[in-house]
């Protein structure tokens, strides 16, 4: 595999992403540039599945699939490949060769993926073979990491290889600006089809200098998340703090599903039909706005405000995956509604940012059952509230899980197993050169750039 583009001391790879506002004619040729990809990836994973099959039946090795070899071969055969079926015309020099280029290297690194997830070199659940991309199905997007990505200095447009100007949604002078100061340089853009808009995540390599210190530098708080409130913040004697759930998909789940029902009256393909699809579509992306816009100005809040954060080492995926139970079905839902491994992603890389300090607790540490006043650990059940058999104590299990957590920080630093975030700063994912698998934007906004929550 190519190397992972580290930036220069000094510097991070950040995200801006903005919504786009395309002409027509430039809709129609991002949505030519989405199926280009695909067929392109498509294509490499073909040639990758006869390879093996052709080593399973002869024995004979050949090169292992990398980026490089596998471009050369696409640029080899793509006039024979990119071949409009009904004219006979040669379409390839219509798109431009990132986006094949994106296609290639997205089979190569799913494959390799595959490889190390078989060789247990990954961390993770297993991954299967890649899957063939068809449309509907796969997440349309496709990115450049060269030609001409420039931001134009009304801060309205941005100009990208073949597509040409287009205009933004939001404003882009938060980026523009330091783009101007030469404090950022820009990797590459990855554009996406998101609901029903474009939208472009601009990676850059950002001089971003750390905060001269938070607010109060000495506090140490505990992070509890949860679904019946989303976080509650606690010292390690009281609770200080409470992040209210919007139930962002539960306050719309009515209409989705009378838009469905609609939808499945409807005959598949009609325009009727279309318009269901896209309000269905609208809505999900309402839901996914909400829910990022609540967790972003928390999680920015907790960073700027507090020295010390201490999080649990929650294993969300597996919460997702309960069945057999009664109403099984609404607690997964009201589970993934939550996003409860969302608010420390988020403080994983902001923590490093503004000079606080991230603790993940243990994922076996008991800390909404362990009575924080004598530290007897008991069994409670699913019980919102419960009484300590060791002092009688009563407890709010959340406000007794936070306030245990703000006390492990105390614990990390006699041995127990943690992991500081301003001591290990995330590594720089790839941004540029033949290397971005990982697409290495990071989401800071549900409509452009970083979220600040004063």
């Amino acid at each position: 595999m190519p190397p992972r583009y580290c930036p220069p001391e000094g510097q991070i790879v950040q995200a801006f992403t903005f919504a786009l506002d395309p002409t027509d004619e430039q809709s129609a040729q991002i949505a030519r540039f989405f199926g280009a990809r695909r067929k392109a990836f498509n294509w490499t994973l073909e040639q990758i599945r006869c390879d093996l099959e052709h080593y399973r039946e002869t024995g004979e090795s050949t090169t292992p699939p990398s980026f490089y070899s596998m471009r050369k071969r696409w640029n080899a055969q793509k006039d024979r490949v990119c071949v409009n079926a009904d004219t006979g015309a040669v379409w390839w020099r219509e798109v431009s060769k990132e986006v094949f280029a994106d296609g290639v290297r997205g089979a190569t690194d799913a494959y390799w993926r595959w490889q190390q997830s078989r060789a247990g070199t990954i961390k993770g659940r297993k991954v299967g073979f890649p899957r063939f991309k068809k449309r509907g199905k796969d997440r349309d997007r496709f990115s450049f990491t060269t030609g001409v990505m420039r931001l134009e200095p009304d801060r309205r447009h941005l100009t990208l290889p073949v597509l040409g100007t287009i205009r933004t949604h939001e404003n882009t002078r938060r980026i523009e600006r330091l783009i101007a100061l030469n404090r950022a340089r820009i990797l590459g853009v990855t554009l996406s089809r998101q609901g029903a808009r474009i939208i472009a995540a601009v990676r850059v390599a950002v001089a971003r200098p750390q905060q001269s210190g938070v607010a109060q530098p000495d506090s140490v708080v505990g992070v509890d998340v949860g679904v019946r409130r989303l976080a509650t913040v606690a010292t390690t004697n009281e609770v200080i703090g409470e992040l209210a759930n919007p139930h962002a998909l539960e306050h719309r789940l009515k209409e989705l599903r009378r838009r469905q029902r609609q939808q499945s009256r409807r005959t598949r393909g009609s325009r009727q039909y279309r318009e269901t699809a896209a309000t269905i579509t609208r809505l999900h992306a309402q839901v996914a706005h909400v829910r990022r816009h609540t967790i972003h100005v928390f999680t920015t809040t907790l960073a700027k405000t507090h020295g010390v954060v201490v999080v649990e080492g929650l294993d969300a995926a597996s919460l997702l995956c309960q069945k057999g139970l009664p109403g099984a079905r609404a607690r997964r839902r009201g589970l993934a509604d939550a996003a409860l491994g969302e608010i420390r992603r988020q403080l994983r890389y902001k923590c490093p940012w503004y000079g606080s300090t991230l603790i993940e607790a243990d994922r076996f540490f008991p800390s909404s059952k362990t009575c924080h006043a004598c530290g007897h650990v008991q069994d409670i059940g699913w019980f919102e509230h419960w009484t300590c058999e060791g002092c009688s104590s009563s407890h709010q299990r959340d406000d007794n899980a936070a306030i245990n957590l703000a006390r492990w920080a105390s614990l990390g630093s006699v041995g127990a197993p943690v992991k500081r975030g301003a001591e290990r700063q995330t590594e720089p994912r790839s941004a540029v050169g033949d290397d971005t698998r990982k697409g290495s934007s990071t989401p800071v906004g549900p409509n452009n750039s970083v979220r600040s929550a004063a």
